[in-house]
């Protein structure tokens, strides 16, 4: 394993936040946590109250949720309003959603 691979390895293995269910962590992916306020698939929009504030994350068609149980739960434009999540994204012309869990 190289230095550079190994740093990594290290640096990922001490998140800051619990892991997601199913993508591999980068160090460029963020994660917040809140109830979602709503989700429009029209807009590729999802609002969700966080401990900062109320937070607009970008969400394409293709993104996952996933349940309580880690198994998948439908389109994550389509979680509804109430539900709990935790969010992991990257900064790329806004919060660019990765995967969403259901808390």
């Amino acid at each position: 394993m190289t230095m550079s691979a190994l740093a990594l390895t290290v640096a990922l293995a001490a998140l800051p936040f619990p892991a997601p269910r199913v993508l591999q962590p980068t160090k460029d992916m963020k994660c917040d946590w809140g109830t979602v306020i709503a989700a429009d698939a029209a807009k590729g929009e999802l609002k969700v109250t966080t401990a900062a504030g109320v937070v607009t994350f970008k969400v394409a068609a293709d993104v996952q949720l996933f349940g309580k149980d880690g198994k998948p739960a439908g389109a994550g434009s389509g979680v509804a309003a109430g539900t709990k999540v935790r969010v992991y994204y990257v900064i790329e012309d806004g919060a660019k959603v990765q995967e969403i869990d259901a808390q």
